[in-house]
């Protein structure tokens, strides 16, 4: 029984990394009075096939305003003329990375950064930053 449970784990160790066809990212975001609070990016490293589709999402339950995808070094970024995506709140509102922009042989890693609004006490929008990556399979 015990090399079957090893073997069983082995396998959802290996499934984490393999390519999502068209994955979607959750950001759950708590702002208070300016500054980011309690945060999550689920998953925060995004796998996604060739040609796959992003999407990425800010969780009904966030109070932050909206948010930016963008790459951390710009022209390094896996989606063609793509180099900003802009979201809100819920499923309607999600950015998307459009496989059919995508590099051709897009393989690698990319390093972006979620640009969240968060009201602080005079009512203004500041942005504060998460930092996940993308992978290209």
């Amino acid at each position: 029984m015990r090399p079957l449970l090893a073997l069983a784990a082995a396998a959802l160790a290996v499934a984490a990394f393999l390519p999502v066809s068209d994955p979607v990212v959750t950001v759950n975001a708590q702002c208070d009075m300016g500054h980011l609070g309690a945060h999550s990016v689920t998953p925060d490293t995004v796998t996604v096939a060739q040609d796959g589709d992003i999407d990425w999402e800010l969780d009904a339950a966030s109070n932050a305003t909206g948010f930016t995808v963008e790459p951390k070094r710009p022209g390094h970024w896996p989606y063609a003329n793509d180099e900003k995506f802009h979201g809100g709140k819920g499923n309607g509102h999600r950015a998307r990375g459009n496989g059919k922009h995508m590099k051709k042989k897009a393989a690698g890693a990319y390093p972006y950064s979620l640009a969240l609004g968060c009201v602080d006490a005079h009512g203004d929008t500041v942005q504060v930053t998460i930092d996940p990556t993308i992978i290209v399979h």
